[in-house]
Formats: structure tokens, C-alpha cells, sequence
């Protein structure tokens, strides 16, 4: 029942450079309110044919030499990142210009969300029950989360998008700067989102919550167990 969570990011514009020795960008074309907008993909976690426990096990990193080593649910969460910046340009067409962000747009979304559970759980029974609304737990804490970061993003893309400009020959480039930023500011808030769903997972998945999933139903404890033998 551990976690596995995985942030991918991408970005939209391609790595560029400044040129050496290009003459000095013009002042920036008037500032007005650049348009932020954020997309949040949080479809409902997909519940996934069964696996056996050693599968699950190997799939989430662990080992049979712990307290609890059979894995009876997994929960699989991957969240990707995607960023677009508009930028409006001053300066001759041939360069240098001076850029700032026109429309900024950001999307936050899970690309994979599911739960499993072990084959040895006697499906539909009461353990099977358990298992799931113990896994459902870790399922709310990736949506949870991934809604506070989306607020987070948001905010940080406001207040960037009201100060940030960029000098450079052309267009492209001072668009690439301008994506680059914004990606350095994203970086540190994925980290929190990272960390704060590491930290809510271990608060579940606690000595005292492992002890009690392993005595509950106890006849279906008992099936499960001649299975994991089996």
C-alpha cells in the first residue's frame, strides 16, 4: 500500500540562446494585464483489474523483509505540467526587442490515477471493502493536492506574468526567456506538492492502520492468507 508519485514536466517553447554582441533592446512595449489561465484535469481515479500481491509489491518498491510485506492495494498517481507563453514584442523586426507576457497559459492534470488491489483478496468481500476505501484515502490525498498546487500555480503565475519581461534579438527568444522563468518559479511549488503528498501518504499508511487492516474480517483474513501461501 505504499505510493508511487511521479511529476512530469513539460514545456512548449523550444531551449534557445542569446546572440553575442546583438545591440540593445528598446523599452518594453506598454504593460497591460497579461491573461493567466489554468487547466485542472482531475478525473476520478480508475479502479484497475487485480494483481497479485508480489506484483503490487514490485511495483511499488518494496520488500518482503518488513512488518507488512504484502502489498494488498496500490494507488498510482502521475501528474504532468504543461506551460504556454504569449509574448508581445517592441522593437524592430529585425530585432533586438523587448518582450513581456501577453497570455499565459498552464495545465495541471493526471495523467495517471488508479487503484489496484491484490488477486488474493476474496473479491467483493469484506476485506476487499477495506482495502479499497484504504487506498480511496490515498486517491483523495493526490486530488487534494494536486488542487492546492493548482491554486498555488495560479498565484504564482499572476504575480509573474504582472513583473516579468525580457530582452533579446528576437521574439522567439525573449518568449523562451519568458518561458524559462515561469518554469523556475513551477519548480519549487511541484516540490511542495511532492512533499505534502509524501507526508499525507505516511500519516495513512501508519503501523496502526497496517495492524488493523490485517485484523479485520477475519474469515476473509483467513482465505486471504491460504492464498498468499498458495
Amino acid at each position: 500500500m505504499r505510493r508511487r508519485t511521479a511529476v512530469l514536466l513539460a514545456a512548449l517553447w523550444p531551449a534557445g540562446a542569446l546572440a553575442q554582441g546583438a545591440a540593445p533592446a528598446p523599452s518594453c512595449t506598454p504593460r497591460v494585464a497579461a491573461t493567466v489561465t489554468l487547466d485542472l484535469v482531475d478525473p476520478e481515479p480508475r479502479i484497475l483489474a487485480p494483481l497479485p500481491a508480489r506484483q503490487l509489491r514490485a511495483q511499488a518498491g518494496g520488500t518482503s523483509d518488513t512488518a507488512f510485506p504484502h502489498h494488498l492495494g496500490l494507488t498510482v498517481s502521475r501528474v504532468e505540467w504543461r506551460s504556454e507563453v504569449t509574448a508581445r514584442a517592441r522593437g524592430p523586426a529585425d530585432g533586438p526587442v523587448c518582450a513581456v507576457p501577453a497570455d499565459v497559459r498552464l495545465r495541471l492534470r493526471h495523467a495517471e490515477h488508479s487503484i489496484r488491489l491484490a488477486r488474493e483478496i476474496p473479491p467483493g468481500s469484506c476485506l476487499a471493502e477495506e482495502v479499497l476505501a484504504h487506498e480511496r484515502r490515498h486517491a483523495e490525498v493526490n486530488r487534494r493536492t494536486l488542487r492546492e498546487a493548482a491554486t498555488e500555480l495560479r498565484g504564482i503565475a499572476r504575480a509573474w506574468a504582472a513583473r516579468a519581461e525580457a530582452r533579446a534579438p528576437d521574439v522567439g527568444i525573449a518568449a523562451t526567456l519568458l518561458q524559462d522563468e515561469l518554469a523556475a518559479l513551477v519548480d519549487p511549488a511541484l516540490e511542495r506538492l511532492r512533499a505534502a503528498r509524501e507526508a499525507a501518504h505516511a500519516v495513512i499508511d501508519s503501523p496502526a492502520e497496517y495492524r488493523r487492516l490485517s485484523r479485520v474480517c477475519p474469515e476473509d483474513q483467513r482465505r486471504l492468507r491460504a492464498a498468499l501461501r498458495a
